[in-house]
């Protein structure tokens, strides 16, 4: 089992049981308070039995955050790895390593490790760039709403040490693992975790981008509407939505595109994530991209 680095010199199940009950703590303490102000937001799939049980120390296997082989087999993740080396414009695949740490499941192929994290955060990298060419930009700043532990930050920071990345979740957990997560790019300050009772620190323009990934699918249309409200307040501009199915709706077929149209976001771009050829017929976890900007 794949644990923090504090652990690594001690590894045993004291030491895992120790982190699954301080992360669990903290994260109940927290949901605590959400609840005595009056912001809980745990309506939508991610509930408190939804997240029962959950390992901690693993937080990156197949789970509740990002499912990985229940699906899929090797030769799937073998030409996920194929339509990667074709897209990958910005040459990520070569240059950011998997750690394999935290319980991912990985495969190796041309002697690199690879897991469904690293190649659908380089997936969706270049297609920002392609878009936007949103690396180019100075002073990036990106906002991430229901970053979950943190993946798609990590990835960003790991391929762009100059960029911004900001993390907000509703879920008490996930604010506590992603600051676990991303703790060596917090000391740099080049992210920053916020969680509910902090969002008023954020300020109006101070992002380039906000993306939410796999994640407005598994809330509620009420906790979707507080995000979009949020997004008109501090007037950003460009947003990148995959949703968990080929719309903009909720798990449940709710559609909440005509939420963002009357908050001003047009969709500018529609992009399938295997475009090319047929690999969306093999290739791992199909969805669909989204950007769209605000233009009123």
């Amino acid at each position: 089992m794949n644990v923090p680095k504090i652990f690594k010199r001690t590894i045993n199940s004291r030491l895992v049981e120790s982190l699954n009950s301080t992360v669990i703590r903290t994260s109940n303490e927290l949901a605590t308070r959400y609840r005595n102000l009056g912001i809980e937001q745990v309506d939508g799939v991610w509930n408190r039995k939804h997240l029962r049980n959950f390992d901690v120390a693993r937080f990156r296997a197949d789970s509740i955050y990002v499912w990985q082989t229940r699906q899929f087999q090797e030769v799937n993740y073998y030409l996920t790895y194929l339509y990667t080396m074709e897209i990958d414009n910005l040459g990520l695949i070569g240059r950011l390593q998997e750690s394999g740490n935290y319980g991912v499941e990985t495969f190796t192929f041309d002697n690199r490790k690879v897991s469904r994290d690293l190649m659908d955060s380089v997936i969706e990298i270049n297609y920002l760039n392609d878009v936007l060419s949103i690396f180019k930009q100075q002073n990036l700043h990106i906002l991430d709403i229901g970053a979950g532990y943190g993946r798609f930050a990590h990835r960003v920071l790991e391929s762009f040490p100059e960029c911004n990345v900001t993390c907000v979740d509703a879920i008490p957990l996930s604010t506590c693992i992603s600051r676990i997560y991303l703790d060596k790019f917090i000391q740099t300050n080049q992210a920053t975790v916020h969680d509910l009772e902090s969002l008023n620190e954020i300020k109006p323009k101070e992002f380039n981008l906000a993306v939410n990934i796999h994640s407005f699918s598994e809330m509620s249309l009420k906790s979707v509407t507080f995000w979009i409200n949020f997004l008109v307040k501090n007037e950003v501009e460009f947003l990148f939505i995959v949703p968990n199915g080929p719309d903009l709706a909720l798990n449940d077929g709710t559609n909440f595109g005509l939420l963002l149209h009357q908050a001003g976001f047009e969709i500018l771009e529609k992009r399938e994530k295997y475009y090319i050829g047929d690999y969306s017929k093999f290739a791992i976890y199909p969805s669909t991209y989204f950007l769209l900007q605000r233009t009123r």
